[in-house]
């Protein structure tokens, strides 16, 4: 009862300081929008090209289209709820230009909806519009504002029975009369219950028992932030024509400690023609496994054999996913436990996909890539590079070498997102030469891969310096120009030298796959400190590139 008592008061604290800064914040958000503004901002969504995605759902039954329905209200409590957690003022951000004249201030509406607040995802965070921290805050709003790294660090040495609680990627730290307490998600956020009793509701439409089983424990583990049992589950749904990503699932928005998840919701058409020629993949991933470029003794763990990839059309985006930049592959769940128990599972968003080829990839290397490169860009090459991405997520190790209890991801903190999607891409590049070893692909495949990947890279370097997956492409860019394996012509175009590419695509891989097994925060800090910077020459070739859209401002059928 005691218990039960302290919860009470406690939430009623929250409620209380949560008004509090809520009217401090429309006090203090006092947003203006003169014509420059205006004018920048007019300027700032030309990065985003307008694209309609829809999945073709003629095949499915009646109730199966009810049950997506289901799904999609599930899914925008899940974006109400990322709305929270991304920035301190973005809901009232969002409220406050909703009010404004919407066929005059379209532009600025689009731009928020899409940055979800007033922080610019591919312009370095940096804030485009109201008063207020001119960067998003490091740790979004899962932590005081004004809290810092040392700050942090302090309180779990002096309380190191709440160490297990603060670094829970399912709390958010909140300052209480000058003492930081932990939170959990479904305490702080009161949309759970009924984003719960969406997915129950779900449950009852479907007819796919493994399906109707997950959404059971999937609303269970809303409510509970233990996603164990039901990320199980999930690996148990392969046949299906529905699938679901719904919860808080990546770490990217927490660029403090890399702790706290972001909610998300993608909801997904499984395409099972395509997803059969993805079989190859597949049957030599413990292949890929064994043959990783880096000294063998960090190669203990053997790639789970139940690994699952998938081609699957989006229904539906929201949260995390959604915001700035699209994603258009994910490889799930997060969990070690449930990888080396039963693999995982790579969802690969065809729609996506080919939008962001035609609109992006291929415009880029039209404009930067040497005629004799430019032939070889290809959308399958693209596909096969994303797939192998997702696949090379779960090679290496999930655990730090010698460490079963520490993790890769808690090791390397805030700068493990960026290590571990530079490793997933460098990887994919590497094990096409694999491929072609084992003759899964010809000679003039390899050449679309590399040429497709040469303009990929900067494809996500103008994802900005913030983004994790921008930082990886930097870093990769940069070292293979400084090996060479990547030059100017003298016409100014880039191009490939094949005596020099995989032998620097290897050797950057080991150096990836050696921090990771060593957990080296430090090596990890140092290598991205040197390849994680733009030169000018770099700036000068993205300068090329202002007239490519950076990414797609996406509109779905629901």
């Amino acid at each position: 009862m005691k218990r039960i008592l302290f919860y009470i008061t406690l939430l009623s604290i929250i409620i209380l300081l949560n008004c509090k800064e809520s009217d401090q914040m429309k006090e203090d958000l006092d947003i203006t929008i003169d014509n420059v503004t205006l004018d920048i901002i007019k300027e700032k969504i030309k990065q985003y090209v307008p694209t309609h995605i829809s999945a073709d759902l003629t095949n499915l039954t009646e109730r199966q289209r009810q049950l997506i329905l289901k799904l999609v209200e599930a899914g925008r409590l899940a974006d109400e709820i990322f709305w929270q957690q991304t920035s301190p003022d973005a809901i009232e951000t969002r409220e406050f230009v909703k009010s404004l004249n919407q066929e005059l201030y379209k532009d600025v509406i689009d731009y928020v909806m899409i940055n979800y607040g007033p922080y610019d995802a591919i312009d370095e965070d940096m804030r485009f519009i109201g008063n207020g921290p001119e960067k998003r805050p490091a740790g979004g709003n899962f932590y005081p504002v004004d809290m810092t790294k040392e700050e942090f660090a302090k309180f779990i040495i002096e309380n190191p029975d709440k160490k297990t609680d603060f670094e829970n990627q399912y709390t958010v730290i909140k300052r209480i009369n000058s003492q930081l307490i932990a939170i959990p998600y479904h305490q702080e956020y009161p949309q759970v219950s009924e984003l719960a009793k969406k997915l129950e509701e779900a449950a009852e439409l479907a007819d796919d028992p493994i399906l109707k089983k997950y959404l059971y424990a999937r609303a269970k583990a809303i409510l509970t932030d233990d996603y164990y049992e039901s990320d199980m589950i999930w690996m148990d749904m392969k046949d299906g024509d529905i699938d679901l990503i719904i919860g808080p699932i990546e770490n990217y928005e927490d660029a403090l400690f890399n702790y706290k998840t972001a909610y998300e919701a993608v909801i997904m058409v499984k395409d099972f023609e395509a997803s059969k020629e993805l079989e190859m993949f597949n049957r030599n991933i413990p292949y890929l496994q064994k043959n990783l470029p880096c000294d063998k003794k960090y190669i203990g763990e053997v790639a789970a054999s139940g690994t699952i990839l998938q081609v699957v059309n989006v229904v539906y985006f929201g949260g995390d996913c959604q915001r700035g930049i699209k994603t258009i592959a994910a490889a799930l769940p997060n969990d070690p436990r449930v990888y080396e128990k039963k693999g995982s599972k790579k969802s690969m968003f065809k729609n996506m996909m080919e939008a962001k080829f035609e609109n992006i990839v291929l415009p880029i290397a039209q404009i930067l890539l040497d005629p004799n490169w430019v032939e070889y860009v290809d959308k399958k090459a693209f596909t096969s590079f994303v797939t192998l991405h997702e696949v090379s997520h779960t090679l290496g190790r999930g655990y730090v070498y010698g460490n079963k209890e520490l993790t890769v991801r808690k090791a390397l903190k805030e700068r493990y997102s960026a290590i571990e999607e530079c490793k997933a891409d460098i990887l994919s590049m590497y094990n096409h030469k694999h491929l072609l070893d084992l003759k899964e692909i010809d000679e003039t495949y390899l050449k679309k891969a590399m040429a497709t990947y040469m303009a990929g890279l900067y494809r996500s370097i103008r994802f900005g310096t913030e983004s994790a997956h921008g930082k990886a492409n930097m870093m990769q860019l940069n070292f293979l120009r400084e090996k060479g394996a990547i030059f100017k012509t003298k016409d100014g175009k880039l191009a490939i030298d094949e005596n020099k590419f995989f032998n620097s695509v290897a050797e950057l891989a080991n150096i990836i796959l050696t921090i990771q097994a060593k957990g080296d925060y430090n090596e990890a800090g140092k290598f991205m400190d040197k390849y994680c910077n733009t030169s000018d020459e770099i700036k000068n070739e993205l300068a090329k590139l202002k007239n490519v859209p950076t990414d797609l401002n996406t509109t779905y059928d629901f």
